[in-house]
C-alpha cells in the first residue's frame, strides 16, 4: 500500500456526497478522514470507487449495522 493515493481525495466529495452521510451517522471529522485514508488505501487510483465506498460505509453506520469503531478497528487487525 502507498502513503499516498495516485489520485488525491479532494476535500470536497467529487462523486458521492459521503460528506452529508457521515453527519448524518454521527461520524465525526477525524473518523471520517480516517476511514477516507482507510479506502485510499485499498483504491489508490480510483476516486469515484473509493468514495463510494466511503459513502456505503456511513450509511452503514446510519443504519446501525456496523459503529464506526468496527470499521476503523475491525477484529482481524489486531496487533500480533
Amino acid at each position: 500500500m502507498s502513503s499516498q493515493p495516485s489520485i488525491p481525495t479532494p476535500a470536497t466529495p467529487e462523486y458521492f456526497d459521503y460528506t452529508r452521510a457521515a453527519r448524518e451517522a454521527g461520524i465525526s471529522d477525524a473518523d471520517l478522514r480516517s476511514l477516507i485514508r482507510i479506502f485510499e488505501g485499498d483504491y489508490p487510483d480510483d476516486l469515484m470507487l473509493r468514495e463510494l465506498h466511503v459513502l456505503r460505509a456511513c450509511n452503514a453506520v446510519a443504519r446501525g449495522m456496523v459503529t464506526i469503531r468496527e470499521v476503523l478497528n475491525p477484529p482481524n487487525s489486531q496487533a500480533a
